[in-house]
Protein backbone atom coordinates (compact mmCIF):
# COMPACT_ATOMS: atom_id res chain seq x y z
CA UNK A 1 0.00 0.00 0.00
CA UNK A 2 2.79 2.08 1.28
CA UNK A 3 4.56 1.67 -2.48
CA UNK A 4 1.26 2.60 -4.18
CA UNK A 5 1.29 5.97 -2.43
CA UNK A 6 4.70 6.65 -3.40
CA UNK A 7 4.54 5.63 -6.80
CA UNK A 8 1.67 8.14 -7.38
CA UNK A 9 3.07 10.64 -5.76
CA UNK A 10 6.53 10.35 -8.00
CA UNK A 11 4.28 9.91 -10.68
CA UNK A 12 2.20 13.62 -10.46
CA UNK A 13 5.70 14.66 -10.26
CA UNK A 14 7.29 16.48 -13.53
CA UNK A 15 10.09 14.80 -15.23
CA UNK A 16 12.61 16.85 -14.32
CA UNK A 17 11.74 15.67 -10.63
CA UNK A 18 11.20 12.39 -11.47
CA UNK A 19 14.82 12.05 -12.92
CA UNK A 20 15.97 13.31 -9.24
CA UNK A 21 13.83 10.99 -7.53
CA UNK A 22 15.72 8.09 -9.46
CA UNK A 23 19.07 9.67 -9.32
CA UNK A 24 18.60 9.62 -5.41
CA UNK A 25 16.90 5.86 -5.14
CA UNK A 26 20.25 4.70 -7.15
CA UNK A 27 22.46 6.78 -4.88
CA UNK A 28 21.10 5.19 -1.67
CA UNK A 29 20.90 1.89 -3.04
CA UNK A 30 24.85 1.75 -3.43
CA UNK A 31 24.99 3.52 0.12
CA UNK A 32 23.78 -0.20 0.98
CA UNK A 33 26.50 -2.37 -1.21
CA UNK A 34 29.67 0.30 0.05
CA UNK A 35 28.56 -1.10 3.98
CA UNK A 36 30.12 -4.80 3.91
CA UNK A 37 30.58 -7.09 7.38
CA UNK A 38 33.76 -6.94 9.36
CA UNK A 39 35.41 -10.70 9.10
CA UNK A 40 36.34 -11.59 12.17
CA UNK A 41 40.22 -12.02 12.46
CA UNK A 42 40.59 -10.68 9.34
CA UNK A 43 43.63 -8.87 10.73
CA UNK A 44 44.94 -11.18 13.61
CA UNK A 45 49.19 -11.07 13.62
CA UNK A 46 48.95 -7.53 11.44
CA UNK A 47 48.52 -5.31 14.47
CA UNK A 48 50.92 -5.31 17.03
CA UNK A 49 50.76 -3.80 20.66
CA UNK A 50 53.99 -3.11 22.12
CA UNK A 51 54.98 -3.65 25.42
CA UNK A 52 55.70 -0.22 26.25
CA UNK A 53 52.67 1.00 24.63
CA UNK A 54 51.59 3.13 28.07
CA UNK A 55 55.15 4.29 28.67
CA UNK A 56 55.36 8.29 28.41
CA UNK A 57 56.63 9.85 25.46
CA UNK A 58 59.52 11.72 25.60
CA UNK A 59 59.90 15.35 25.26
CA UNK A 60 61.74 15.32 21.97
CA UNK A 61 58.32 13.41 20.72
CA UNK A 62 55.97 16.21 21.76
CA UNK A 63 58.35 19.08 20.52
CA UNK A 64 59.14 17.35 16.80
CA UNK A 65 62.77 17.09 17.89
CA UNK A 66 65.10 14.19 17.16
Amino acid sequence: MYSQKLLHEIEVLPPELQKQVYDFVLFLRNQQRIVQKRTVGEYQDKIVMHEDFDAPLSDDFWLGEK
